[in-house]
């Protein structure tokens, strides 16, 4: 092979192999870089979503333990009376709710003065008075309090749920402390690695349940984020000289933070192993390309000699045979050599007529066709309106705050009553006062009105009569009262009627629930709900609702 051929060969080589690697190598590199930077937010994202998801569940785990509780509780200040708790009941119910676990330390009966009265528990604490205690003055204005963690008496760190039982001469307390360990193995239950708990904090920042890292029980823990907030939020949080992924939630009506953290490099350790993984594989997968495509090249080129070598060895031999070439064969030769660049010209040919465009939309029809548009929007907007208003009433489900103005939204219920109202010969009677304007969820409040005002007319469609409601307002509160002239309601009955499936009306005619639902109701908007009654004369429920509602609204 001449030098020549030699030098062409070898240009050949590296353009090809330039070529080939450029091809190669952008892609691969576009289409790594981008995988890489998705895989790496996506990656991030499910991490905090993965440790978010986690400490709502915890939440909802600490929550129900501690409802659960309150649930045994309150059920065995209905269940008992105070005189056989007092005679040797509370040891016999504290051994059942023990359950083995040791869920609880101690129980006690506390009178309305402060006393303890009745105790169980490895402590001296009967005869104790807590008249002065937080818990204590709390419980004053609630039927129930879980406390922070506290000192008391027994001078050790404990958590108490005190609940409160009326009686026509006061109330009693049944109080209960929480195990300290039981209940910090529940906070703490959910470790992961070496770094990752959860603890607990107070709206003053005390720590609640022991730490891996960061303090004892009562002690400051100096988080700075102790606003309370909605949902979960995620921050990095330095502790110590070392970097932590820091979850934290507000708990049980805003009582607690619970706060889930772990270190940053461990948090995100697998997902840099796997980054490091998705490295490592692209660099192989260059490597592999590289060396593939040297390979190709040399192939190609390799290829390409042999065929130039057989072409000029042919092309020798063809120089020798052929010199009485016939004037036939230089005619056939001149007609293939034409015969190319017509087959070029056909394709181009075609190839133009292919990108002539068919015509498109005239310039004139274009108002035209935005004005229908806009047309069609101006329709779907009409169809929404209408289907708002449709379902305003019947299917509005909406249970967020708003403005609300309390003496339009009464007279938009009576008029949905009025009809079946009129049916039973029962008139209405509406003298609405001057009202501010109040911030509570009109959805929930058009449910307790309209059950309410169902009841009146119940209570009067053997025989008629007259709902008269009446609306005024006070320093930081609105009352609505609904008076009926119907059948009256039993004395033995009157405290019954916020019961659940508890009803006054014939078999068929209730299922007990609506009043139940409304006191609910009620406390949610941190209202009130207060029901007077005189049988044959009739019964007034009273309404009472903050102009604007505690932060978070009241546990029921």
């Amino acid at each position: 092979m001449s030098a020549a051929s030699q030098r062409r060969h070898a240009t050949l080589y590296r353009r090809l192999l330039e070529n080939m690697l450029l091809i190669c190598l952008v892609p691969l590199f576009l289409v790594g870089g981008a995988a890489y930077l998705q895989f790496k937010h996506y990656a991030g994202r499910m991490v905090l979503d993965q440790q978010e998801r986690l400490v709502l569940n915890h939440r909802d785990f600490i929550e129900s333990y501690l409802r659960g509780r309150i649930a045994e509780l309150t059920a065995i200040t209905n269940q008992y009376t105070l005189e056989q708790l007092r005679a040797g009941e509370l040891e016999r119910v504290f051994a059942v709710i023990q359950q083995g676990a040791g869920i609880y330390t101690d129980i006690g009966i506390i009178d309305d003065r402060g006393d303890h009265m009745k105790y169980v528990g490895p402590y001296n604490l009967e005869g104790r008075n807590y008249s002065g205690s937080q818990w204590f003055l709390a419980l004053k204005s609630r039927y129930l309090v879980v406390s922070d963690l506290f000192m008391g008496y027994r001078a050790v760190p404990h958590f108490i749920i005190a609940v409160k039982h009326p009686t026509p001469a006061g109330f009693w307390i049944l109080r209960a402390s929480l195990s300290t360990d039981y209940f910090s193995q529940i906070v703490e239950g959910i470790r992961v690695g070496g770094t990752g708990e959860a603890f607990l904090l107070d709206r003053q920042g005390l720590y609640q349940t022991k730490t891996l890292v960061g303090g004892d029980p009562l002690q400051p823990s100096n988080f700075p984020y102790l606003s309370p907030h909605r949902g979960v939020r995620t921050v990095d949080l330095k502790v110590g000289g070392r970097t932590f992924l820091c979850s934290h939630v507000w708990i049980f009506g805003d009582q607690w933070l619970l706060v889930f953290r772990q270190e940053r490099a461990e948090a995100f350790a697998p997902l840099q192993r796997a980054l490091w993984t998705w490295v490592f594989i692209t660099l192989a997968a260059l490597v592999v390309v590289c060396l593939t495509t040297l390979a190709i090249a040399r192939n190609l080129v390799g290829f390409v000699a042999r065929a130039d070598a057989e072409k000029e060895s042919l092309h020798a031999q063809l120089l020798a045979s052929s010199k009485m070439a016939a004037v036939g064969e230089m005619a056939a030769g001149v007609a293939h050599e034409l015969n190319n660049p017509l087959g070029i010209i056909e394709t181009l040919r075609t190839w133009i007529m292919d990108l002539v465009p068919e015509k498109g939309l005239a310039h004139e029809d274009v108002p035209e066709v935005i004005d229908s548009a806009r047309k069609i929007g101006d329709q779907v907007e009409r169809c929404r309106r209408i289907t708002h208003d449709l379902l305003k009433f019947s299917r509005r489900v909406e249970s967020e705050r708003a403005r609300t103005d309390i003496n339009a939204l009464l007279g938009e219920m009576l008029g949905m009553v009025e009809h079946r109202a009129k049916a039973d010969n029962v008139r209405f009677e509406f003298e609405p006062g001057p009202l501010p304007i109040v911030v509570t969820s009109p959805s929930r409040l058009q449910q307790i009105v309209l059950n309410i005002l169902n009841n009146a007319v119940d209570a009067m469609e053997a025989r008629g009569g007259l709902v008269a409601v009446r609306t005024w307002a006070r320093e930081d509160s609105i009352q609505i009262s609904f008076k009926d002239s119907g059948c009256g309601i039993p004395e033995e009955n009157l405290q019954r009627v916020f019961e659940p499936f508890f009803t006054t009306k014939p078999v068929g005619k209730g299922t007990g629930l609506g009043l139940a639902v409304c006191y609910g109701l009620v406390q949610q908007l941190g209202g009130e709900l207060e029901v007077q009654s005189r049988v044959g004369i009739g019964t007034t429920f009273t309404l009472t609702l903050p102009v604007v509602p505690p932060e978070g609204g009241r546990s029921v």
